[in-house]
């Protein structure tokens, strides 16, 4: 049987006021009851003195007589005789009293009863001696307090019975508002385990369980925003690939053709060369994607000149840039870094090759280097087209373009991806900064040295 934590709170619940009540009179009987009995019975002594007194002041001369006259009130007197007899009526039915203390009153001594286990208290006797024409008395007095302490007894009961059963039904219904929200929880969890990402509990209350409910309405919006990317990610690994693919097919198809000339044969294959690179550079940059993400991806550190680096990838790209009779300057200093050499002329390779793309000719391509409290800053900047505000805030995204055309330019849009990604892995940082028709600039911050 399953046992729920709203049944559970309420047994738990039931069972503390019930130790509590328990505990509770243990410790009353354990430190008050001494307290108890000693006002008791200095009450009840006095009480008999004043009897005697009063006797005394009478005109009685038959102490039974006088006892059974007075009134006693919530007081019941019993006299014993030398002989240890009782001479007066005992309207209560016979006390425990022994011949032992009856002889201890006869001889003038004065009985309080000392055994703890004696309760309630109208049974605690008291045991006075007083003498009437040479003849020995011995006068017992006992509270007479049953009906009150019925009554009290009672009324205790009655109110603990009231407390268990009114605290009990606040404690249910307060309960139903505490498991209530852990229900919703475990509702929205079996949702979400069966890939529903789009359920939310939105919770107002301030306390645990809100934040509890409001973590788990943002780890649903982020599994929601994943899922999301996962079938962007596919759909877009999809659409690259089918791309290439389909014009490889189709200039295959015209090959075929024994009538196709020789030149258009040679620009035919040209095409299914240049898709087949396409397809090779996309897997290769999937790949790469894949190794960077790696829970602890590797780096191979070491140390060495990064303005050299930069400068070699600019010869490296030479072909590109001076095929457009793009200006390249370079104002580098001379800056030795703790890095991974070929993670990072991926980064250069990546991020001038791109400015050299959308840069027209006989533009301007700028590279400044310097260092600002052990850190070194690179600045790129084009005088490209650049890019529209809205799409600068998704240019690190994977496959994102920021317009079509650019797809024309052989770019698959991981380029910026894995750009950053390696910069975060050097716990560097990268920005971007772009104006449409004047130009963009990326600026990549790396620590000199990286922090072990």
């Amino acid at each position: 049987m399953k046992r729920s934590i709203y049944l559970r709170s309420v047994v738990i619940y039931i069972g503390v006021v019930l130790i509590s009540v328990i505990l509770s009179f243990w410790i009353m009987n354990v430190f008050y009851i001494d307290a108890i009995r000693d006002r008791f019975q200095k009450d009840i002594t006095e009480v008999g003195r004043q009897t005697i007194a009063l006797y005394e002041k009478s005109s009685y001369t038959d102490p039974s007589e006088f006892i059974s006259d007075i009134p006693t009130f919530n007081y019941t007197l019993i006299l014993y005789d030398e002989g240890g007899e009782i001479i007066t009526p005992n309207v209560n039915g016979k006390w425990s009293i022994s011949s032992k203390q009856i002889d201890k009153v006869l001889s003038g001594g004065i009985v309080r009863e000392k055994d703890r286990s004696v309760s309630p208290p109208s049974q605690l006797n008291i045991g006075l001696p007083f003498q009437e024409n040479g003849n020995r008395y011995a006068l017992f007095i006992r509270p007479d307090l049953s009906f009150e302490e019925n009554s009290i007894k009672r009324v205790m009961l009655t109110t603990l019975l009231l407390v268990l059963i009114i605290g009990s039904s606040i404690f249910v219904i307060l309960m139903r508002f505490v498991v209530r929200p852990i229900q919703n929880l475990t509702e929205a969890t079996k949702k979400v385990a069966v890939g529903d990402f789009t359920v939310r509990i939105n919770s107002k209350r301030q306390d645990e369980l809100g934040d509890l409910s409001r973590s788990f309405d943002h780890m649903a919006h982020d599994l929601s925003h994943l899922e999301e990317m996962r079938q962007e990610f596919v759909a877009n690994v999809s659409h690259e690939i089918q791309s290439p693919l389909t014009s490889i097919g189709g200039y295959a198809r015209v090959l075929q053709d024994n009538r196709l000339g020789e030149l258009e044969r040679k620009k035919y294959l040209g095409i299914i060369q240049k898709e087949t690179e396409r397809l090779s550079k996309l897997s290769e940059n999937l790949l790469k994607m894949t190794t960077l993400e790696a829970e602890n991806p590797l780096l191979h550190l070491r140390i060495y000149s990064l303005d050299e680096q930069i400068r070699e990838v600019i010869v490296a790209l030479e072909a590109m840039w001076a095929e457009k009779s793009i200006e390249v300057q370079l104002e580098l200093k001379k800056v030795k870094i703790e890095a991974d050499y070929d993670q990072l002329s991926q980064v250069w390779i990546n991020v001038i090759s791109n400015s050299i793309r959308y840069t027209e000719s006989n533009g301007a391509i700028s590279i400044e280097m310097k260092e600002k409290l052990g850190e070194v800053i690179v600045e790129v900047t084009d005088t490209g087209c650049g890019i529209p505000e809205e799409d600068q805030t998704h240019v690190f995204d994977r496959f994102y373009k920021a317009d079509k055309a650019r797809s024309s330019n052989g770019g698959s849009g991981l380029g910026l991806a894995i750009v950053q990604r390696i910069v975060h892995l050097h716990q560097g940082n990268i920005m971007l900064e772009s104006k449409l028709g004047i130009g963009t600039k990326i600026t990549i911050s790396l620590p000199k040295e990286k922090a072990k």
